[in-house]
């Protein structure tokens, strides 16, 4: 019989690294638990998630969560999560009744139901477990636990753990994932968070962020352009968190001055935003459409539309640059797992871990650092093929961690 698999915390694909994530976990999990195992996936956008995945569910917390709202509502919402929080838990220690036969509405209810059917559970959110996600942080750690209490095999996947340091949330962390089958940190900072958490040693793990796993759809990039002779720069910035870096910066004066350096004869930008919101724009697509305007006063600069972009197209993308500029992770990873020359903007240590993981942290900058770019776009360009090859073999001994993380979970 097919293991059942529920993929318990996936964030909008409308982000193409939540695309990346998503896609690329599911391969794995296909790897490990046979092809024809059953995948779910509790998701807190369903309306994007559904072009192009089934058997999907809302969170059970966050989904009935409206932003925007007063405090008394605010206190009315986290009163009755903290009712069903009290139910279950009451439950699971007493009397043990399916999930979904307790009090809830409907949507709970089928997720619930999603979870209570489950053979193994997952995690896959990317970076939830750090002190800046610390007010979302307890209800997905319940609904982890939730499911270890259920008799699930709870599995961490690969992603970024920390910096974690407020004294309640770590204790919370370890006392509901202490009974997890495995824990997978993408980087080695991470690896040494879980381990200072205090979880079996023996069941954590360093595996390489699944997205390297990426494969490439169909896509010109020069059905952007007019000119196809010039070849093409990619560049993607975002407002970076502050929370790691501990300020703020603006790109475009910084990072501008250095790409109008690049010879115009030879080279158009294509800006790639990689965040995108339905029925509007992001605040990333905003700020690349300043850059735009600001590179366009030298460049022939096209832009991204305005609408989702699966990983496997963008990636198609990605393979037929000459360079890219990122200050985006996941949308970084799919540049380099393409062989494509990178350059990273160090906006969060996420980044850096990344690109130490394949012995190209000298591409990783600081923002001292900023008017370093154009010496090294001119580095990579120069010395494009050497660049190629160290990437295409990064990227195979990366794939090689991820062949003992599956035999690890064949295991389980």
């Amino acid at each position: 019989m097919s293991k059942k698999i529920l993929l318990m915390d996936a964030f909008s694909t409308i982000h193409v690294g939540n695309g990346a994530l998503l896609e690329n976990t599911i391969l794995l999990c296909k790897k490990a638990y046979g092809k024809d195992c059953q995948i779910s996936i509790i998701t807190t956008d369903i309306e994007t998630n559904k072009l192009k995945y089934d058997n999907l569910y809302e969170n059970i917390f966050l989904s009935n969560f409206k932003r925007g709202q007063s405090k008394p509502y605010k206190i009315k919402w986290l009163l009755k999560q903290m009712l069903i929080i009290l139910m279950h838990t009451i439950n699971v220690k007493t009397f043990n009744f399916p999930l979904h036969k307790l009090p809830a509405n409907k949507t709970q209810k089928d997720t619930f139901k999603a979870i209570e059917e489950a053979d193994v559970c997952i995690s896959l959110f990317g970076e939830g477990i750090k002190n800046s996600t610390s007010k979302s942080l307890p209800f997905w750690l319940f609904t982890f636990w939730l499911s270890i209490k259920k008799g699930k095999d709870f599995i961490l996947f690969p992603q970024s753990i920390g910096p974690l340091t407020k004294p309640w949330a770590r204790k919370l962390t370890y006392y509901a994932l202490r009974d997890a089958k495995l824990y997978a940190g993408r980087d080695k900072q991470s690896y040494k968070e879980l381990l200072s958490l205090g979880f079996d040693k023996d069941k954590v793990m360093y595996i390489p962020d699944v997205a390297i796993q990426q494969q490439k759809g169909e896509a010109d990039i020069y059905d952007y352009f007019t000119n196809k002779d010039k070849k093409v720069i990619g560049i993607t910035i975002s407002n970076a968190p502050k929370d790691e870096v501990g300020k703020t910066i603006d790109f475009i004066e910084s990072i501008s001055p250095q790409i109008e350096l690049l010879d115009s004869e030879k080279y158009q930008i294509l800006i790639m935003p990689s965040n995108y919101i339905r029925d509007g724009i992001s605040e990333d697509y905003a700020l690349c459409l300043k850059l735009k305007d600001r590179l366009s006063k030298n460049f022939d600069v096209e832009i991204l539309e305005n609408r989702p972009y699966f990983p496997d197209e963008y990636s198609a993308l990605l393979s037929q640059l000459e360079l890219f500029i990122s200050t985006r992770m996941h949308v970084m990873i799919l540049a380099t797992t393409m062989a494509i020359p990178t350059i990273a903007i160090y906006t969060q240590h996420k980044l850096m871990g990344y690109m130490q993981n394949i012995n190209m942290e000298k591409y990783c900058i600081k923002y001292e650092e900023l008017n370093s770019i154009f010496t090294l776009a001119q580095e990579l360009i120069n010395d494009r093929p050497t660049i190629v090859e160290k990437l295409k073999n990064e990227n195979a001994k990366l794939k090689e961690q991820h062949e003992i993380f599956i035999k690890r979970l064949k295991e389980i």
